[in-house]
């Protein structure tokens, strides 16, 4: 396989949230346009009390009968669609690109997933691959006005993020990757807590506007020429302006990349332990949330013997379990496209 089309499946793994060659795709050796789309559907399964849809995809009930209860749940089909364009300066190791993420399922952060990235990549001999980039969420996400109003119907409200991405791979020509995302979160409406009987003190704590930062570094190591294993730890601050729903804590991922021939299948396992400092006024305890996130993806290169195409086909969990049920969330999806490569 030619560089170039290691550069597009490198970039498709990274983008899916699979986890692909690195945390920098490779800069193609040759001058111009490329890019690449990725195209689908898939089945998912959405359990959640505070995200209501992603554009007009139901993931959660508008109506809910209790605070003390985990969400229901909800099925649904949803598209995959996620494209890169770039232009590459070779002789000066330079890639300009815009694209967006497709949602990264090991995590459901879909405002930071969902997102377009405005961004370039340089080459620095000795130094490694950088990239740094501005990202605006384009696709609407909504989350309920007040998450909290029982026996009634809830209204939903869109939320927006916008924020910068730095990633250093091959740090000084090791296996190293840093990763460092900042974004600030707004809604259009925020009522949370507006139906209960509560303080505007406390009404504030509950606000869900607000920054967060998540830094990761990893290790890629090249076990042999089919296998690679890449351990990582992180941390998460999600700095929110209502101190009950702000929350840290460490992240711990791996992931294995096994290639043979004209496959390659990604695996991914992260684990988040993020913690309150603030009692929640309405449970009258701080927030605790363990997460756990799987994901398992197979590309197939050239199926049929198309040149610039790649199959791929994903199945991936997610599961938030709080110390609060009515915080609890789980997203599970089962989907396939098509991956095409232009260059």
């Amino acid at each position: 396989m030619n560089k170039r089309a290691l550069t597009a499946l490198a970039s498709l793994g990274l983008l899916l949230g699979a986890a692909g060659a690195g945390a920098v795709p490779a800069i193609s050796d040759t001058d111009g346009w490329g890019g690449h789309v990725n195209i689908g559907a898939g089945v998912a399964s959405s359990e959640t009390n505070m995200v209501a849809s992603l554009s007009s995809l139901d993931l959660g009930d508008d109506r809910i009968s209790s605070l003390n209860e985990s969400p229901g749940s909800e099925d649904l089909v949803m598209p995959v669609a996620q494209f890169e364009a770039r232009y590459t300066l070779a002789e000066n190791g330079t890639q300009f690109y815009l694209g967006n993420q497709s949602v990264d399922y090991v995590n459901f952060e879909l405002s930071a997933s969902l997102a377009t990235h405005l961004g370039i990549r340089q080459e620095i001999p000795e130094v490694g691959l950088v990239q740094f980039s501005l990202h605006s969420t384009l696709i609407p996400l909504d989350v309920w006005k007040d998450p909290y109003l029982v026996d009634a119907k809830r209204s939903e409200t869109e939320r927006t993020a916008t924020g910068v991405q730095v990633a250093w791979d091959q740090i000084f020509d090791t296996g190293f990757e840093f990763t460092w995302a900042w974004k600030d979160i707004e809604l259009d409406d925020e009522d949370s807590g507006e139906s209960l009987p509560l303080s505007d003190a406390d009404k504030r704590l509950l606000r869900r506007e607000g920054d967060f930062n998540r830094w990761d570094i990893s290790y890629d190591w090249q076990i042999n020429e089919r296998h690679r294993l890449v351990p990582g730890i992180g941390f998460v601050d999600r700095d929110l302006d209502g101190d009950a729903m702000a929350e840290d804590g460490p992240v711990v991922s791996l992931r294995h990349l096994w290639d043979l021939d004209r496959w390659r299948l990604v695996t991914r396992l992260l684990y988040m332990d993020l913690e309150s400092d603030e009692v929640n006024p309405i449970y009258g305890e701080e927030r605790d949330m363990e997460s756990l996130g799987a994901s398992v993806t197979a590309f197939y290169s050239k199926p049929f013997g198309w040149e610039r195409w790649t199959a791929n086909v994903t199945a991936s969990y997610f599961d938030e379990d709080s110390n609060i049920d009515f915080y609890d969330a789980s997203f599970g999806v089962v989907s396939f496209a098509m991956f095409y490569r232009f260059d």
